[in-house]
Formats: C-alpha cells, structure tokens, sequence
C-alpha cells in the first residue's frame, strides 16, 4: 500500500467533509473546509493512497503557535499507521514553518488519539469541562514544544 502526505486542494474538500462524518459528531461540511483551505492560517495535510484521500490533518499556525484542530482517518483504513504519518508530516511540516508549540484538545475518552500523541511525546496540560457535544464531554488539552 502507497500511502503519500501532502497539501490539500480543492478537489479534495468532498473527500475530507465525508471523512469528517465518519469520524465526528459535529463535523465540518465541505463549504467551511473550503473556506478554511483559502484562509491563510489553516493548513491541512493528506493521506493518499491510489484510490484517494484516506486520513487528514487540519491545524492553524498563528506566529509560532500550532493548534491541531483534527486528525482522522477514513474507518477502512485506521489501523495502519495513518495516523502517526500525517503526525510524522505534520511535526515536519509545522517546524519549518517556525511553529515553537503545539497544542490540542482531545476527547477524555478517545484512548487511541491519546495513545498516539503520547507516542510523539505530546504532554497531558488540563481539563477543559464540557468542551465537546453530542455527546457532551470533557477535553483533555495536550501540548509539546518543538
């Protein structure tokens, strides 16, 4: 399996609003990932694979501050280390843009995306109470200085 990371386009937005649907409870839609894909503070990185996008990466830089906003990974391809790539890219990606820090906020109870920040030694910082709906539930921030 060829599994390549790269910047989104255009063209990929449909893809990646079906993937948010898949993987979140309150997901973005195609026009607001467009609309963050012209915006010059959002980034967003893919996986591909030979039939199309299969996991993304969305953040913002603003001066050297990083905020992961999401990582997901289509439901047919999780367990495959996609994941931990589009991190791998994405930690390469944000220090040559001159990111210092990164931050996150993460489901108290997605044991995995935990495990996996923990694995690129992302520190657990706080509880933001109710952060998250549908249903409702507490964040766990995350930071790691690069």
């Amino acid at each position: 399996m060829n599994i390549t990371v790269d910047k989104i386009t255009k063209n990929d937005a449909p893809r990646v609003a079906q993937i948010e649907k898949e993987c979140f409870s309150v997901p973005f839609t195609e026009d607001d990932i467009s609309s963050y894909i012209e915006s010059p503070i959002w980034h967003f990185l893919v996986a591909r694979n030979e039939e199309g996008v299969i996991g993304y990466i969305s953040f913002t830089i603003i001066l050297d501050e990083c905020q992961i906003v999401n990582v997901a990974v289509s439901q047919g391809a999780r367990c495959r280390g996609i994941g931990s790539l589009l991190l791998d890219h994405f930690l390469s990606y944000v220090k040559e843009k001159g990111a210092k820090s990164v931050y996150l906020e993460v489901r108290e109870s997605n044991s995995a995306a935990i495990m996996l920040y923990e694995k690129f030694n992302f520190s657990r910082s706080g509880i933001s109470k109710n952060h998250y709906t549908k249903p409702t539930e507490n964040a766990l921030l995350m930071s790691l200085m690069l």
